[in-house]
């Protein structure tokens, strides 16, 4: 399997759309194997653009076939709780709120919600508590960005 073809071939069909590739996720549940594609743009992915990648990708992954085997595309945006693996997405997340779960527990702690406030190539600074933690990329197990309801839908209804 050529991630790194897959990733470049998926680049390209992104770029053409006028989308930009999020990342690439080759991943096995039980006996089958999932190639999950994440595209974004700003403002937002119509479900059209996403169905236009998917067919466009899926061909070009018939002919050029980098895949060892049978596999399943699926194709979607990063959502707006979206996922943090790679040192871009921590870049462009900065300033943010974040969630981030440790492989082993930092003074006490497993899980350090707060501002993204710092990342470099060897780890991340997340500002949490009135305490900024130096966390390296290698200690992350799962780190997503931490949307609010009301930043998502607003304060509610406004009574007179």
């Amino acid at each position: 399997m050529d991630t790194l073809k897959i990733e470049a071939l998926a680049g390209e069909v992104a770029r053409d759309l006028s989308l930009s590739l999020f990342d690439v996720e080759i991943a096995r549940e039980g006996p089958r194997t999932i190639l999950r594609v994440f595209v974004e743009r700003d403002g937002g992915v119509p479900l059209s653009d996403i169905a236009t990648f998917s067919r466009r990708f899926g061909a070009i992954l018939e002919v050029d076939d980098p895949m060892d085997g049978p596999y399943v595309l699926e194709v979607s945006s990063p959502g707006v709780t979206r996922r943090l693996r790679r040192p871009e997405h921590f870049e462009r997340s900065l300033g943010k709120r974040v969630r981030v779960t440790l492989t082993a527990p930092r003074e006490n702690r497993r899980h350090l919600v707060g501002e993204l406030s710092g990342c470099d190539g060897e780890g991340i600074e997340v500002a949490a508590d009135g305490t900024t933690y130096r966390v390296p990329y290698g200690e992350i197990r799962k780190a997503n960005l931490d949307v609010t309801q009301e930043e998502l839908f607003g304060k509610g209804k406004k009574t007179r």
